[in-house]
């Protein structure tokens, strides 16, 4: 995504900004072609955004310790891989 962004395009696809502002560290606004304010999220509305999906995988089947030791080990590249 682009985060440079026109005033005018600001003012008709304000919803849709708005919706993204707290996934991206900050979106430039142009008047005129050239930059003119810097448009960010505050710390606490990131901080929700994250909070939402902390623990996302709680009670599923990816919320296994032996999966994730299991995925997390180091592979030997010593053998041969067998097809």
């Amino acid at each position: 995504m682009n985060n440079i962004v026109a005033i005018s395009d600001l003012r008709k696809k304000f919803g849709d900004i708005e919706a993204m502002l707290p996934y991206v560290e900050s979106i430039t606004i142009t008047k005129k072609g050239k930059p003119f304010a810097i448009l960010s999220a505050t710390d606490e509305v990131k901080r929700s955004v994250i909070r939402k999906y902390a623990g996302a995988w709680k009670n599923s089947e990816l919320d296994d310790d032996k999966l994730w030791k299991k995925v997390l080990t180091r592979k030997s590249r010593r053998k041969p891989i067998r097809l």
